[in-house]
């Protein structure tokens, strides 16, 4: 029996990310504010929690989704369309309900649902990857990941019921789930993305290779916990293996487009701080600041995936919004590792600093987007018209 494929353009899938990617920016840019001491009793936590979840699974998850699904499927059945729009009913209650009360009933139970809509969503993914090649098997280590991150979820549970939540390994349960997510799936599913997109040859020993560097860098999380040699030693070995992988594709990267050049080296740069973040000296240094934990994830997220999922779309944007955008990023990463020596060089407070940038970064995210998102209905509009 023939599987029918989605008769609407998958265009039309841009849609939920696009918006939730807006409206994580926005409260994004809600908790900046509010940073800076100008909202008396504003529930931090909760609404940090929104903002984290809606960036993470409504528009980072939903784009590298779309984007594989379409590069290595022949297309969205209509089984697995309405369970990609189950998704997005998830994390418009998860938006609402932890802004309202934090992690209690309805944000656990609507993020438990996603989290089990996405294992179907996914096995569905893997049975339709019209080949078996080594990038494929990208793709598939990419679904392994997911799998294996959600491990952390399911184990704070159990740490809560045993009163552990002050112990080490609750920290660590949140931890092993971002790490699996943004240096498993997000991380392999771009680069295969990017692979194909390049004609790169990837094979067997490459993603064997990417699969156990990935594995050993979760020890960069463990040093926030423990303080053991055997830890670093395991996280510089992660890093070493990752960087010389991709080093092996210098050369074909730098006679591909030169979008997909930036992008590289974007991701050898992250490759080299892994390094850095072995050093135990340094590895102290992020462990003590949190502002410096805050500029890796948010250079992760803000410098290389933002930028991966708009240089995948067809029209080019101009260069002084990505200068812009650029500028906004970077300036808001110095201010984060170097807070106490550049707040003496200004008249205002660091966190006004702090949210002067992430206005710039947000009304990019906004433009882009918005541009994207008008771009796609008009497309529709049109192949409706046909």
């Amino acid at each position: 029996m023939k599987t029918s494929l989605v008769v609407i353009s998958p265009k039309k899938l841009w849609i939920y990310p696009l918006l939730f990617g807006i409206l994580g920016a926005l409260i994004g840019l809600l908790l900046r504010y509010a940073y800076t001491g100008s909202i008396s009793g504003f529930p931090f936590k909760n609404v940090l929690h929104s903002h984290s979840h809606v960036l993470l699974l409504g528009f980072l998850f939903n784009a590298l989704l779309i984007l594989v699904w379409t590069n290595f499927t022949q297309g969205f059945d209509k089984v697995s369309y309405n369970y990609y729009l189950a998704l997005q009913v998830c994390v418009t209650v998860m938006l609402v309900a932890f802004i309202l009360q934090g992690y209690g009933f309805y944000s656990i139970l609507f993020s438990t649902l996603h989290l089990w809509i996405s294992y179907v969503l996914l096995v569905r993914l893997w049975k339709r990857l019209v080949r078996n090649n080594a990038i494929h098997q990208l793709v598939k280590l990419g679904i392994i990941f997911h799998f294996i991150s959600s491990l952390g979820p399911y184990l704070l549970g159990p740490l809560m019921v045993m009163e552990m939540q002050k112990s080490p390994w609750y920290q660590q349960a949140i931890f092993f789930y971002l790490h699996f997510q943004y240096f498993g799936i997000f991380f392999v599913w771009m680069l295969a993305v990017l692979l194909k997109k390049t004609s790169i040859l990837l094979v067997k020993k490459h993603v064997v290779i990417i699969a156990l560097s990935l594995v050993l860098l979760f020890a960069h999380s463990l040093d926030y916990s423990f303080n053991h040699w055997v830890i670093q030693v395991f996280g510089g070995l992660g890093s070493v293996l990752l960087l010389v992988v991709l080093l092996n594709f210098k050369n074909t990267f730098i006679q591909s487009q030169k979008q997909y050049t930036y992008i590289y080296y974007i991701i050898l740069f992250v490759g080299v701080i892994n390094i850095v973040g072995s050093i135990p000296s340094i590895a102290n240094l992020v462990i003590e600041s949190r502002f410096i934990l805050i500029a890796w994830l948010h250079f992760l997220f803000l410098g290389m995936y933002i930028p991966f999922i708009w240089m995948t779309f067809t029209r080019k944007l101009n260069p002084l919004l990505w200068a812009f955008y650029g500028s906004m990023v970077l300036l808001s990463e110095i201010l984060l590792v170097f807070p106490k020596m550049l707040s003496q060089w200004f008249s205002i407070s660091l966190m006004w600093l702090l949210f002067f940038t992430y206005l710039g970064v947000t009304i990019s995210i906004c433009f882009v987007n918005l541009k994207f998102l008008f771009e796609t209905k008009n497309k529709n509009k049109s192949i409706k018209t046909l």
